[in-house]
């Protein structure tokens, strides 16, 4: 009889357990800190949102929060399509570009229109937390020897130059609102040929050595923090404010001590700091870890 009840009792008890684990089976984002749920932060492929995922993750951790990072998964179509299927809880994103990627006839213009348009955008099962002040947009550059050379200050003097020069600029600029057919509908600008880059620095020496003429850049890249290059100034705004903002799961949102810890983040960042914390990755080879870690320890988030 002892052995029947000591049978039984092993396996309510495993019962019990194999429904907790049927709850949360893999101790995804959906539960509190309590829980030791894990958030997974990813970021796109680039220095600035590779660091900001290790500040936000840091940020979580000293918290309590069980937070990892997949860093440099890809363009914004990767990443949204890990943020849907669960493969990561957040990720960092920017006002302008994420609308028009997801709503791309919304009239929005204005850095407060777009923060309004944003949370009914995308959808139930995400949610945007608070943007910060800090910005990065994406911006077109030339040399400074070429500007001098042909009197370029804005987008608009491209429009009876373009069609001898090449453009350069992430394969994912071709189909973005603001590339080069964006260019043409709005500048009435058209490249002879657009070259698609992987690598920052080849598409800089590219650019030093004229063979390309026009390239895209973001106005925070280290690239940028001298005088070499010139960037063009956007009229028509047909590049809309790009703000950093955190785009969650919606599970994400609902914990409290996860947003409390990242809107921190949001309220401390300034654009002249990611310039700052872009030039120490990628001029003097530091780790994005090692920076973000430094930050947050010097904000007193960490």
């Amino acid at each position: 009889m002892k052995r029947v009840v000591a049978a039984l009792s092993a396996l309510l008890m495993a019962l019990a357990l194999g429904g907790c684990a049927t709850n949360n089976p893999l101790g995804d984002a959906t539960t509190s800190p309590a829980d030791g749920a894990r958030i997974v932060v990813g970021s796109a492929n680039f220095t600035e949102s590779e660091i900001l995922a290790e500040i936000y993750a840091g940020a979580l951790r000293a918290k309590g929060i069980d937070a990892t990072t997949q860093t440099r998964i890809g363009s914004r179509e990767v990443y949204l399509q890990a943020l849907k299927d669960g493969s990561i809880a957040l990720v960092p994103e920017y006002t302008g570009n994420l609308l028009q990627y997801i709503d791309s006839s919304s009239p929005a213009r204005t850095a407060e229109e777009i923060e309004k348009a944003l949370p009914e955008a995308v959808g139930p099962d995400l949610a945007i937390l608070d943007p910060s002040a800090a910005t990065d947009q994406d911006v077109y550059v030339v040399t400074k020897t070429l500007a001098d050379a042909e009197g370029l200050v804005s987008l608009r003097d491209l429009s009876d130059k373009a069609s001898d020069w090449v453009l350069g600029g992430p394969s994912e600029l071709e189909g973005r609102p603001y590339g080069p057919q964006g260019l043409t509908d709005v500048y009435n600008v058209t490249f002879k040929q657009f070259k698609a880059y992987n690598s920052q620095a080849v598409k800089i020496k590219d650019l030093q050595d004229d063979k390309i003429q026009v390239a895209t850049f973001f106005t925070t890249d280290a690239a940028l923090a001298g005088d070499e290059f010139v960037q063009l100034a956007d009229p028509e705004m047909m590049i809309l404010p790009q703000n950093v903002v955190p785009l969650a799961a919606a599970s994400v949102a609902q914990n409290s001590t996860a947003t409390d810890a990242i809107n921190a983040v949001q309220a401390a960042l300034t654009t002249s700091e990611l310039l700052a914390l872009n030039r120490s990755v990628d001029t003097d080879h530091r780790s994005a870890a090692d920076v973000a870690a430094e930050w947050l320890s010097g904000k007193g988030l960490g």
